[in-house]
């Protein structure tokens, strides 16, 4: 149910990258709708010439043994580090390609969201997507991938665990695994094309809507819409939205929702090098139900800014915990080695004009942090919502 109105939006937030790793997801929060800018190789300056003869001097007189582009990889994410700039970042060519592989939200794989175990050698299973190959094996949350085809995965990084479990569709690897009760089991788990539904929805407690909000990368926009109507056309009076644990994602994905959702007004203020804004509005038509929005301490980027533009326009509660702040925008530049560095160039702000980087991030309306045991039931998808206080609070305030 859509109706027309007309006010100004209020306020809007801001984002934040919890891993360094770069395809974690998330984490990304992209200004050109993800354009992908190639750069121009340059003659050589001095300081090239310089560092290419560190590199001579180091193959002629180094003792001991090396690998030449590890150490310009090295070079180049120094180079990037040196910016001081958390949101800023080099990738190879192989990390790359995993980039745009997760904010396609498609790609060919195990189906699994793992995190390194240095403690148990290995990498904890996060999260398993149904019906993928991890699934049918019978992996779980919780369980360590300690080797693959027999190889150690222990003192590895997540970009050299991802690089040797890359197979074909249709190929099939072993995965030993250590399960919580002690026991190692080895699995043999299939290669297919893994689809990622960033949108999940529910009718919870009679007519309230329930939409949870994975990222904000491709497909989130048509999948969020589509869940809206289909709970209005169930009978949903009010709506439950909830980006805790979203990395963030895509400018454009995230503009069709706010469009969607709110009335007329201001949803996005971009402000480039030379202080000059590009504001995007929204129209007249929204949804006009009342709404209460879940946050976490790990909801950034485009996650943080929607759950701060609807709070501060009071277009629904916000619950839970502060978020960090974020209000820098990036662009992805490929370079010519197949890699590409992910470049802050400018920077947003509400609508207010107020910078929640400066702020400490978004607090929410109502501070209602998980205990330790909630959080990590919520972490492994087992916490129900009898037993989640923040959307028990949601539901209090929606009645």
């Amino acid at each position: 149910m859509r109706k027309n109105n007309s006010f100004l939006l209020r306020k809007v937030a801001i984002l934040r990258v919890l891993m360094l790793v770069i395809f974690t997801v998330s984490l990304v929060f992209l200004t050109s709708c993800f354009n992908l800018i190639p750069t121009k190789a340059p003659e050589q300056s001095p300081d090239e010439l310089y560092f290419e003869d560190l590199l001579n001097v180091i193959s002629d007189r180094f003792i001991g043994t090396y690998d030449r582009q590890e150490l310009i990889d090295a070079a180049m994410r120094g180079i990037v580090d040196a910016l001081d700039d958390p949101w800023s970042y080099y990738m190879t060519p192989a990390e790359f390609t995993i980039f745009l592989e997760n904010t396609d939200n498609r790609y060919i794989g195990i189906g699994v969201e793992v995190v390194v175990d240095d403690f148990r050698g290995g990498i904890e299973v996060r999260g398993v997507y149904r019906e993928s190959g991890a699934d049918l094996a019978g992996i779980v949350i919780g369980d360590v991938i300690t080797a693959v085809d027999g190889e150690s995965l222990r003192g590895l990084s997540l970009v050299d665990v991802r690089s040797l479990l890359r197979r074909e569709v249709g190929s099939t690897v072993i995965l030993t695994v250590l399960r919580a009760d002690g026991e190692y089991h080895d699995l043999t788990v299939l290669y297919d094309v893994v689809v990622i539904d960033p949108i999940s929805f529910d009718m919870i407690d009679g007519n309230i809507g329930y939409v949870a909000i994975k990222n904000f990368e491709a497909g989130a926009a048509n999948g969020f819409i589509s869940a809206v109507e289909a709970l209005i056309n169930q009978g949903a009076t009010s709506f439950i939205y909830d980006v805790r644990s979203n990395n963030g994602g895509r400018l454009d994905e995230l503009v069709r929702i706010l469009d969607f959702l709110l009335p007329e007004g201001e949803i996005f203020i971009h402000v480039d090098r030379a202080g000059d804004e590009n504001i995007t509005y929204s129209d007249a038509s929204f949804i006009d139900l009342p709404a209460a929005v879940l946050v976490n301490s790990y909801s950034f980027s485009a996650a943080e800014y929607f759950a701060a533009i609807l709070g501060e326009n009071k277009y629904a509660y916000t619950i839970g915990d502060q978020t960090t702040g974020k209000n820098r925008t990036q662009v992805t530049l490929r370079l010519s080695n197949g890699g590409a560095v992910h470049l802050s160039t400018g920077m947003y702000l509400t609508p207010n004009r107020v910078s929640l980087f400066d702020e400490g991030g978004f607090t929410p309306e109502f501070l209602l942090p998980l205990t330790d045991e909630e959080f990590a039931l919520f972490r492994r998808g087992d916490l129900n919502f009898s037993d989640d206080p923040q959307v028990q609070k949601a539901i209090e305030l929606l009645k």
